[in-house]
């Protein structure tokens, strides 16, 4: 949900709500507590009371909002090795600026064309960077060296063109999602969905150099069309696939003069 509104009340029946406040204020309650939300704000919900909100100091207010059932935060943090994450949100209001940063980048995900395990990834992220206990740091030599995590990498390069999901990764690697999330960025530094671009973006700079079409670059490296492809490749590369494609040419040209 994204919109701007002037009142809300929610009875929830097994729902959590998670969001943003983007601009103006509200004043929320909840039994006998009071909160006020400010832009930046991040409010976490649980299912554990009503809850309703007015503006604050202002006529209206815009957020960004996701709306979770029960179920499916435990299906996200569920793993296969059996244990789950401790998710428990402690207020509903943080004042915490990464954390909001990371919500708006999960909200644009689910907002746009997006890979399944961009999406899975980047909510269970979320929902324990706001909810769970910090983990212990991980080796990073160590999670190199986890067959699971070896197998789950092998997956991704060489099923390039597939929208492979967290669940299909964590039963390649025999651990939780969460576990899996922790050897990528122990290993990699970075998340599992960002490894899987980062190989991606890589054949397809290979492809471009050798004169393939955008079009059919963007089909066999799994983006969803060109404007797809276009998007990740100017974010990542500061240009585009065409500008790329050019740029290399015109070097490989003056290479064999």
């Amino acid at each position: 949900m994204s919109g701007t509104t002037t009142g809300y009340a929610v009875d929830p029946a097994g729902e959590y709500v998670i969001g943003v406040v983007v601009a103006g204020a509200m004043r929320a309650r909840r039994g006998r507590e009071r909160f006020v939300f400010e832009p930046g704000d991040v409010c976490a919900w649980d299912p554990s009371g009503a809850h309703s909100g007015r503006p604050y100091a202002c006529g209206s207010w815009q957020a960004r909002l996701l709306v979770l059932e029960t179920p499916s935060i435990e299906e996200t943090v569920r793993g296969c090795e059996g244990s789950a994450l401790d998710i428990r949100f402690g207020k509903p209001r943080m004042r915490d600026p990464l954390l909001a940063q990371r919500f708006m980048e999960l909200h644009r995900a689910l907002d746009t064309t997006s890979w399944r395990l961009e999406s899975e990834t980047l909510l269970l992220e979320w929902l324990r960077a706001a909810g769970a206990p910090p983990d212990r740091p991980e080796s990073g030599r160590a999670a190199r060296r986890d067959p699971g995590l070896r197998r789950v990498r092998e997956l991704l390069c060489d099923d390039i063109a597939g929208n492979v999901t967290l669940d299909e990764l964590a039963r390649a690697a025999g651990v939780s999602r969460h576990r899996l999330s922790r050897l990528f960025r122990a290993a990699y530094g970075m998340p599992p969905h960002r490894f899987q671009l980062a190989c991606r973006i890589g054949i397809a700079r290979r492809m471009l150099e050798r004169g393939v079409p955008v079009a059919e670059v963007a089909l066999e490296t799994g983006f969803f069309d060109q404007s797809h492809l276009h998007r990740h490749f100017r974010k990542t590369l500061g240009m585009t696939p065409a500008q790329y494609a050019s740029v290399t040419a015109q070097t490989y040209k003056t290479t064999m003069r």
